[in-house]
């Protein structure tokens, strides 16, 4: 399906928390694993005329103003003169240590088109081929020199060891798990794309299960 103007496209993210304990049941029916992120969930539109537009998962305007040298970095990954619809984390307002920093974890639309239908692991590939580097931290890539730019890993085994692991969680809440052949749906509600993933959020003195 073909996407020619900035539209809204309400994020895919899980509303279903899960106990630690049913890490291993989601591992055995072969899901995967990202972390998740303590930042601002959002969605980037990178337009033909390399206008960036950013909106929280609400599709209001988000506050955060994108530093110029960031904006450039992440345009260079995009030549082409075509629509692209990025999922983002936004570590910036969340996180005390760090600041003006994108997790990049989907995508929506890619070259004009609009990702109908496509599996979670088909978008990976997209991204991967893009954004993978050989400069990597245990939950992303690094996909640039001044490390402003990750794109998420995504894991297939060992989700309990993972989640055990994790070590701070003002950086890392926890795990969102995924079905990777889950299709995307039409993007126009908030929960459209809520059912095939699930979040698993480390226990602190704001959450406990």
């Amino acid at each position: 399906m073909r996407y020619n103007s900035l539209t809204n496209l309400y994020p895919p993210r899980p509303e279903i928390a899960i106990h630690p304990k049913l890490l291993h049941f989601y591992e055995a029916k072969s899901w995967i694993a990202q972390y998740k992120k303590n930042g601002s969930n959002c969605v980037i539109w990178i337009s033909p005329e390399k206008e960036i537009t950013i909106k929280n998962r609400h599709m209001q305007d988000q506050s955060w103003s994108m530093p110029h040298s960031l904006k450039e970095k992440l345009l260079s990954f995009f030549p082409e003169d075509e629509w692209f619809v990025l999922c983002t984390e936004l570590m910036h307002l969340k996180t005390p240590d760090i600041k003006d920093t994108l997790y990049i974890h989907d995508a929506l639309v890619w070259k004009s088109e609009f990702l109908l239908s496509s599996t979670f692991l088909q978008r990976q590939s997209l991204l991967e081929e893009r954004f993978k580097t050989n400069v990597e931290t245990q939950s992303h890539y690094l996909c640039d020199t001044g490390g402003k730019l990750w794109y998420a890993k995504y894991f297939n085994k060992n989700f309990n060891s993972i989640f055990q692991n994790l070590k701070d969680s003002k950086v890392d809440e926890g795990l969102v798990l995924k079905d990777p052949e889950a299709k995307l749906h039409f993007c126009d509600k908030e929960k459209s794309n809520c059912t095939w993933q699930v979040k698993c959020r480390v226990e602190s003195k704001s959450y406990n299960f």
